[in-house]
């Protein structure tokens, strides 16, 4: 198989396998993600595209590793009951839907800088549904924030997605000057996250206040977000080569 062969069979399978992942509804091969991606990996070796031994290289097991201890640490947080002492402390001051829509965009956002989004985005989903069905509120506008607003603030650190993690493994960027230079972005991309979804479902979320039997005394949100930020800046992995 020459160069160009190569190259369309790749081209050829990056495509199925990228329609396997984003239409998982597919009845023909019902696969999940996680599946799709293997069986992209096993064609791509099993034509030729890749030898096994470029397969493995191609692995980054810092970052595995790094994931896999963020997850841990939200794993624990959750069995702890983080999550709804946070919900619990955004309703606090959430006394309107417009408020709660941005407090949970600062939540969503803040948080999964300081952890990893996707599993901010699968611990807080049960307790924003909660939330918003006992407020008697619209949920599309609130998830749709929640799943936005933790892909803007995953961007603001090294441990906030696994593309993040690779990129300062292989750029050996300190922790604190990545945040430094990618936490205004971060900031400003949530700011338009909150206005465009303000807009775009202000008549869904017109509801003058919120039920005030959803409204709990719990600690400020703000406490628990500075919290983390210093323990996150404290214990900053600083990528460097071996």
């Amino acid at each position: 198989m020459n160069h160009f062969e190569k190259e369309l069979v790749a081209t050829v399978i990056f495509g199925i396998t990228y329609v396997l992942i984003s239409g998982r509804q597919i009845r023909i091969l019902p696969l999940n993600r996680p599946a799709a991606a293997l069986l992209g990996a096993v064609l791509m070796v099993s034509t030729g595209v890749m030898t096994p031994e470029r397969a493995y290289r191609a692995v980054n097991y810092d970052t595995i590793v790094l994931l896999l201890a963020m997850m841990l640490v939200s794993a624990y947080l959750y069995l702890a009951h983080f999550f709804e002492w946070a919900a619990d402390a955004v309703l606090e001051f959430s006394r309107t839907p417009q408020r709660l829509l941005l407090y949970l965009t600062l939540t969503s956002g803040v948080l999964s800088a300081l952890l990893v989004n996707d599993t901010i985005c699968l611990m807080l989903t049960p307790l924003v549904i909660a939330v918003i069905r006992r407020g008697k509120l619209p949920l599309l506008p609130y998830l749709i924030a929640l799943a936005t607003s933790a892909n803007i603030g995953s961007v603001a650190t090294l441990v906030g997605n696994p593309q993040n993690m690779i990129i300062g493994h292989f750029s050996y960027i300190p922790f604190a000057q990545f945040s430094w230079s990618l936490v205004p972005a971060a900031i400003v991309g949530l700011a338009i996250n909150f206005v465009i979804c303000g807009l775009v479902f202000e008549t869904s979320c017109g509801k003058p206040r919120l039920n005030e039997n959803l409204i709990r005394s719990r600690n400020s949100i703000a406490v628990c977000s500075l919290s983390f930020a210093l323990c996150s800046c404290q214990s900053s992995p600083v990528f460097s080569p071996d």
